[in-house]
């Protein structure tokens, strides 16, 4: 591999040649001309062909779309809500949609590109908005929800410092398509910041 020279080919992912895999990635609130962008990353991220070359997939739950552009454009203009974007080289590695809920954010739609996945960003990502959702909103805590099957994920969220509530909550089956089982909730998970 040449000088600057990405591990994959493509012009998303992290230099692995860089001392701290982070420091190229840029950080910034989404926009309304972000919408198209985001919705696609986390399609690539959780659902289809590409979402099975990272470890977040949720083909082998769910099949059909993750989300809709609608609902990626609502999460990111709504009141004391939206998506912390990853960036590198102008192209989108990573997004977290955050939501103020009064002392407590909620985090969702974590997604990196699958290429990237395992070069930090989403380390990076997961820090940088504990920092936002603390500076925009005086949060204490951070709060998410994890399908109950998928322990790797729990493990790595643990890992950055979660903690299992032992609160569950009804995964939306009305809302998401194609589910391929029904033997699952959500985990709830807390983190103080």
């Amino acid at each position: 591999m040449g000088k600057g020279e990405l591990s994959c080919g493509c012009t998303h992912c992290i230099d692995p040649a860089m001392t701290d895999n982070h420091e190229a990635a840029l950080f910034r609130w989404a926009s309304r001309k972000d919408v198209s962008a985001i919705h696609a990353l986390l399609e690539a991220a959780y659902r289809g062909e590409e979402s099975l070359r990272g470890w977040t997939s949720e083909a082998h739950l769910l099949q059909g779309p993750r989300t809709s552009r609608e609902e990626v454009m609502e999460r990111a203009t709504g009141p004391r809500s939206g998506f912390l974007l990853a960036e590198r080289v102008g192209e989108l590695i990573g997004c977290v949609y955050l939501k103020d809920e009064g002392g407590t954010a909620y985090l969702g739609m974590f997604a990196v590109r699958p290429a990237c996945q395992g070069a930090g960003i989403g380390r990076a990502l997961l820090a940088e908005s504990d920092r936002k959702a603390k500076a925009a909103w005086g949060v204490i805590a951070m709060r998410m929800t994890v399908i109950s099957l998928r322990e790797d994920l729990i493990a790595y969220y643990e890992r950055r410092g979660y903690r299992r509530t032992g609160e569950t909550e009804p995964f939306p089956f009305d809302d998401a398509a194609g589910a391929l089982t029904r033997d699952f909730h959500l985990t709830v998970l807390v983190k103080p910041v």
